[in-house]
């Protein structure tokens, strides 16, 4: 039994999408946007568009004077600093830990942008800590699960990814041969590839089946 378990970050141990909903409450309480105004953002974040464009659209609705760019910018510096550690997850690391199971984190994004986010001691429970966009490659390529292997001097065959994307965690985790653990959210699974090897609603529901497991 390969002992070994890599999670991602958004939305798997961070509530990053939660994250997002309290900016935009905070952004209409400053600013004195309103019910329709909170719902305008919360619709507009659902809208199958761009950043930009999406930034552009809040601008020309509620007239804000910041360019994209700039609102863009007070995003990226509240968001992650609104996120909140699901509840559990540090404890259940901790015990996971004690077990014996090495651990990884592995998160598309730079650490400049997710650092914030590893609140309370968070970063210090992974034997490997891997922000993906300051390597030469990213999710869901092969190579990124290797690397974060072999910085934790543990294997992949058998080892375990936990993460909340099908194609960016499980699929890629998949391609080289670990485990598989997709947190759903409550979202139902799509017909069709890839298909996890175990699904959860949260990150939860994740350790008692690595523990079974181990």
């Amino acid at each position: 039994m390969n002992r070994f378990a890599v999670f991602d970050l958004d939305d798997t141990l961070v509530d990053s999408t939660g994250a997002v909903d309290r900016w935009f409450i905070e952004l209409t309480e400053q600013r004195n946007l309103g019910a329709a105004g909170l719902d305008f953002l919360r619709a507009e974040q659902q809208r199958p568009v761009t950043p930009r464009e999406s930034f552009q659209a809040i601008i020309d609705r509620f007239g804000f004077s910041e360019t994209p760019d700039e609102l863009r910018s007070i995003f990226l510096e509240r968001v992650p600093l609104l996120s909140r550690t699901f509840d559990g997850v540090l404890d259940n690391l901790r015990e996971l830990r004690a077990r014996g199971w090495r651990t990884a984190l592995l998160t598309n994004g730079t650490a400049l942008d997710q650092q914030p986010k590893m609140r309370d001691g968070l970063a210090e429970l992974f034997d490997v800590v891997c922000f993906a966009d300051d390597e030469p490659m990213r999710k869901p390529h092969p190579e990124i699960f290797r690397l974060v292997a072999d910085r934790a001097d543990a294997g992949l065959d058998g080892a375990w990814m936990i993460g909340d994307s099908l194609e960016y965690d499980i699929a890629g985790a998949a391609a080289v041969g670990m485990s598989t653990i997709w947190i759903s959210g409550g979202r139902p699974l799509p017909k069709g590839e890839p298909v996890p090897g175990q699904v959860v609603a949260s990150v939860a529901e994740a350790f008692p089946l690595l523990h079974a497991a181990g």
